[in-house]
């Protein structure tokens, strides 16, 4: 059994070119494909702009930052945090390219820094959103304390959390290359959110099939292209995937839960 110390070294290490490159880490937030991952990322995405108001914006995470460059529109400040400095590096690069280019966006700045212990000030962030990361992190209840206590009184988050038991859990544990897993039962994550003032205000389900990978072996007939294709297609503006996943039946062993909360505190005003 691995320690958080030795979970979070490996990543790091992975995080940092072993396993992933700061070029291609972020999948790029303009695309228009209509492919699995591509609409998810967009739903993910629209779900911060349309749900997480406010001036100051966090992406806890960030990776090579490419996301805020959609995100940060219309905001006075966007902070990118991550563990990588390969990745944070490649996010400063692409940062002054920006600005030279003089893309329409706020102010954006780049943080290293670990999830359990955020650089940030409390009560500084009006809305945050982590996108497929932090089920690769160990203490998810640390984590969401640090997101409650970054975030100011009715602030929002989007939170892009795995979940166990799940047939992804059993594709990732097939790729000891790639970075270690560590998914939470559903409950856990709810409790998390719960016992530090974030309320739950939405909640999305997806990936009852893993939709990647090509290990075990004796999973290759779930594994299949196929599924992808088929359970991206939109249905009454929700695509396949969601609808079968979201069932009574089965959603507690979908593997991502997309969780829009608001942390306890005064009102937003009405504009």
């Amino acid at each position: 059994m691995k320690t958080v110390e030795q979970v979070e070294a490996e990543n790091r290490r992975k995080y940092s070119g072993e396993a992933y490159d700061a070029r291609t880490i972020c999948r790029p937030a303009s695309g228009d494909g209509d492919d699995y991952a591509s609409r998810m990322l967009r739903l993910k995405l629209e779900m911060v702009a349309r749900e997480c108001p406010g001036d100051v914006l966090v992406d806890l995470c960030c990776g090579a930052g490419e996301h805020l460059e959609s995100t940060s529109r219309g905001r006075a400040l966007a902070v990118g945090v991550d563990f990588s400095v390969p990745f944070l590096r490649h996010a400063e690069e692409r940062r002054r390219s920006r600005e030279e280019e003089e893309q329409e966006g706020g102010t954006i700045a780049f943080v290293c820094g670990n999830a359990r212990s955020i650089p940030l000030a409390d009560d500084s962030a009006d809305a945050l959103y982590s996108l497929s990361s932090l089920y690769y992190m160990p203490k998810l209840d640390e984590i969401i304390g640090e997101i409650a206590r970054v975030l100011r009184p009715g602030g929002r988050c989007v939170l892009d959390l795995g979940g166990k038991p799940s047939l992804n859990s059993i594709v990732c544990a097939a790729y000891p290359e790639l970075a270690v897993s560590c998914h939470v039962p559903v409950g856990e994550m709810l409790d998390a959110c719960r016992s530090h003032g974030l309320e739950v205000i939405e909640h999305r389900r997806f990936q009852l099939l893993p939709m990647w990978g090509d290990r075990p072996w004796w999973l290759k007939p779930v594994l299949q292209p196929s599924w992808t294709r088929l359970l991206a297609i939109r249905v009454a503006g929700r695509m396949i995937d969601e609808w079968v996943s979201s069932l009574p039946i089965v959603r507690r062993f979908v593997f991502r839960h997309v969780l829009l909360c608001e942390k306890a505190g005064v009102q937003r005003q009405q504009s």
